[in-house]
């Protein structure tokens, strides 16, 4: 086994095991876990794009993300719009503070927190450990499935522009993986769940992880690096490990919403 791929699937491990506990007691664990993530994610934001993390800008897009998971719904608009204001302040009064930093730490700052509402709102109801377990294997099982059908039968470059390492055969591999596998845990373990609901989400999840992990591909592309940052061996960043599951989140959320739920 080569030693990349070796340390590839030990920080995987490593990654299970930090962020299992969390799945499955929710409370200060999940807290903690939420808040790590976004500190991580606001690091690697603020480095775009000259590779240079700003701490002033990690700690401010971290408290605004952080807070607002606790603010009213009613109340978000209204602190929207004071995020973008001070954006704009900020790229007007200093010069490497860029209108296009503004605009990405705003859109990836939105993302994380539309996503980590999302947990918090399933962990503020009972039994929430199930259904982000089917949000995580619709999501990692299609990513999963995507490199190693791409890796052996890959032949037709899927978006070469954004990814030239995707192939079309990675993809509809990698989502029939999803599908089968989030639809299957679902049926067996999340029995409170219309029958519709969860083929529809089975059907979906694993294609928003694959244009999440597109939309993210195109922004490093945009910024000419290779992964966000260095904080996962073999991974990259928390974002490049993140970016699919963003998605998901904010998507089931959605479908959680149009059923009722």
């Amino acid at each position: 086994m080569k030693k990349s791929m070796l340390t590839r699937i030990l920080t995987a491990l490593i990654i299970i095991a930090v962020v299992l506990p969390p799945f499955i007691f929710g409370g200060y664990l999940m807290k903690a876990l939420v808040l790590a993530c976004i500190l991580m994610t606001s690091y690697e934001v603020s480095a775009l794009p000259e590779g240079k993390p700003d701490w002033v800008q990690t700690i401010i897009m971290s408290a605004f993300v952080f807070g607002c998971d606790y603010v009213p719904a009613s109340y978000l608009p209204a602190a929207a719009a004071g995020a973008l204001v001070l954006l704009f302040t900020a790229s007007y009064l200093n010069e490497s503070f860029t209108t296009e930093r503004a605009v990405y730490t705003y859109v990836i700052g939105s993302i994380t927190l539309m996503a980590s509402r999302c947990i918090f709102r399933l962990y503020g109801g009972a039994n929430a450990f199930f259904p982000m377990m089917f949000i995580a294997l619709a999501c990692y099982v299609c990513d999963t499935g995507a490199y190693f059908f791409g890796v052996y039968l890959g032949k037709h470059k899927m978006i070469p522009r954004i990814s030239p390492n995707k192939t079309w055969e990675g993809a509809i591999g990698g989502y029939a993986a999803g599908v089968i596998v989030s639809l299957l845990f679902g049926i067996f373990a999340m029995k409170q769940y219309p029958l519709s609901f969860l083929i529809v989400a089975a059907c979906t999840l694993p294609a928003v992880a694959e244009i999440g992990d597109l939309a993210f591909s195109s922004v490093k592309r945009h910024f000419g690096i290779k992964d966000f940052g260095s904080f996962l061996p073999g991974h990259g960043g928390a974002l490049d490990r993140l970016d699919s599951l963003l998605f998901c989140l904010m998507f089931f959320n959605g479908l959680l919403i149009c059923w009722g739920i």
